[in-house]
């Protein structure tokens, strides 16, 4: 794509937002959207008041991992990581349109809300190919007591996907309780399971910030069915070899940090030794086998061997804001042991999220690495990341560490859909705005 090309659908992109952006300050009634704060969340003050039932143990014992709770506490099942404590929801037998499952959640200090949509995240630990998550499933509502009378707003279906769905209502709700029922699973005949459960207030009014976000809201729905049609482009990377470790957006000479790690290695006395830190995944030195660096970056490792279901992960902060589209990670497994020990990473997953360093994630990729110690560059579709985490799935054979020098994201092919990257970035900064007109009400509800 030349350079004229990709200016001239830049400049679309530009238009489209300016249209947009005219259109929702343009006066004309209430306007009806919905927020981005989960407003029935535990940790906004939401309760889970009562269930049809939960998941018990042999000894006849509500599994705790598996308890009603788990729905609103924000633990969330991210393929092969999956919380000890909270694996989802789950029933002891299989529902029916006749004879449903049902959950009931309150808000905080029982007050009456005005809702607007709903998002489920299907993922637990049970696996998606037996067909416990869940699949039809209703939405009701009462404005007295948690025991009804109930008033049904919608009824929805999920499509079976690893991923949150959500669900907008045609418009707002007055609510005192939340009553989810759930009619059918995606084919199991013993249970129904469900990772979590949000709920949004519905956002009206004809002020200029409410308007904005209705408009907004329109007009990213045109411009990403524009997108799909329109947007693509020619693949024209920006280099043809390895990009410099200093390049990338985590690096630690751009801003970039790591924000947790499932391990490290560390001394007799439980100590982190700082020559084996997960920083040094993102320093921009590698370590030769055998070698002590001048500068005691030996690379990463971890203090445990990696399996399937418990591998070793760094998260990483991209430090720009929003955050930035990548399409390529580098992953340098050269560290100072050597590489016949078998230390090396071998399985590893790529996942970002763009809302917290807790998630929800979304996978971009998961590759083998070959038995060599060189670096090796992994391509995937362009994504809006803010938070970057990799797992180590397996190493090469050992039974004690994981070990990686370098990790990098980058965005080498910027062309391949301009306007997608656009869309991406308005639907971000919409989410923002949200939070912001929600932070607004909160503010002006505590001075009244």
């Amino acid at each position: 794509m030349t350079e004229r090309s990709v200016s001239g659908v830049a400049l679309i992109g530009a238009l489209l937002i300016s249209l947009a952006m005219a259109s929702a300050l343009r006066p004309a009634h209430a306007a009806t959207t919905y927020g981005a704060v989960d407003i029935v969340a535990a940790a906004n003050g939401g309760r889970v008041v009562a269930a049809s039932g939960e998941l018990h143990d042999r000894r006849g014992l509500v599994d705790p991992r598996w308890r009603k709770e788990s729905l609103i506490d924000g633990k969330r099942v991210e393929g092969d990581l999956i919380p000890a404590d909270s694996y989802g929801w789950a029933t002891d037998r299989a529902p029916g349109p006749r004879d449903p499952a049902w959950v009931i959640f309150a808000f905080a200090g029982d007050k009456l809300r005005s809702i607007g949509a709903v998002r489920l995240d299907p993922r637990t630990e049970d696996p998606q190919a037996i067909g416990r998550w869940v699949r039809g499933f209703a939405i009701e509502v009462s404005v007295t007591t948690p025991d009804g009378p109930w008033q049904r707003v919608d009824s929805f279906e999920l499509i079976n996907l690893a991923r949150p769905q959500e669900f907008a209502f045609s418009s707002p709700v007055p609510a005192k309780y939340v009553r989810l029922l759930i009619a059918s699973n995606q084919g199991s005949n013993s249970s129904v399971s469900l990772g979590e459960f949000e709920v949004f207030e519905a956002l009206t009014g004809d002020d200029e910030v409410t308007e904005v976000i209705a408009g907004m809201e329109a007009q990213l729905s045109k411009l990403r069915h524009y997108a799909s049609v329109h947007g693509a482009g020619t693949t024209v990377p920006l280099t043809d070899g390895l990009p410099p470790g200093k390049a990338s957006l985590i690096a630690a000479a751009n801003g970039g940090r790591v924000l947790k790690v499932s391990s490290e290695a560390s001394d007799e006395k439980n100590q982190p030794l700082p020559q084996w830190r997960a920083a040094n995944l993102i320093d921009g030195r590698v370590a030769k086998p055998d070698e002590t660096p001048e500068d005691g970056s030996f690379g990463w490792s971890s203090n445990t061997a990696p399996t399937e279901t418990k591998p070793d992960w760094v998260i990483l902060e991209i430090p720009t804001n929003p955050g930035a589209i990548i399409d390529t990670a580098l992953v340098d497994p050269t560290a100072r042991d050597p590489w016949s020990i078998g230390r090396g990473a071998k399985d590893i997953e790529v996942a970002v999220a763009t809302e917290s360093p807790d998630g929800p994630w979304t996978s971009v990729g998961q590759w083998q690495l070959p038995r060599e110690p060189k670096p090796q560059l992994l391509h995937f579709a362009p994504t809006e990341a803010k938070y970057v985490r990799l797992s180590v799935l397996s190493n090469f054979g050992s039974n004690r560490y994981a070990e990686l020098g370098e990790f990098g994201v980058y965005r080498l092919y910027p062309d391949q859909n301009v306007l997608d990257g656009i869309c991406l970035r308005i639907g971000n900064a919409l989410t923002e705005l949200k939070k912001y007109r929600e932070g607004a009400l909160q503010e002006s509800e505590a001075t009244r």
